[in-house]
């Protein structure tokens, strides 16, 4: 059986199927996974080159998340997204900043 994601499960607990506790409980025996993985995201610094924020927590070593860490992640994810473009997104304002640049002998 394989586990169940942490998008579905935050479904079922908004829609009151199941209580945080049970969620706690179902991320603690490995019936639902602890964290969400996302595509990468990224901002372009002060030199025009793209970076990618990053949200980890330190020293976490073999340990699992709780629902706190869970929540938290959630929302560092939700701030990052309002400010950070997708690969798909990067390519196409690259790809529209090259139509619109004259080149290097262009005025």
């Amino acid at each position: 059986m394989g586990k169940l994601s942490v998008a579905d499960a935050n479904e079922l607990l908004d829609k009151g199927i199941i209580t945080k506790d049970t969620l706690a409980k179902m991320q603690k025996d490995g019936l639902v996974s602890t964290r969400s993985k996302s595509a990468e995201r990224y901002i372009q610094s002060d030199s025009e080159v793209w970076v990618t924020p990053i949200f980890y927590f330190r020293g976490l070593g073999g340990s699992k998340y709780t629902v706190k860490m869970t929540e938290l992640r959630t929302e560092v994810s939700k701030v990052i997204e309002k400010y950070t473009v997708n690969k798909h997104e990067v390519v196409k304002l690259e790809t529209k900043n090259r139509k619109n640049s004259k080149g290097a002998n262009g005025k």
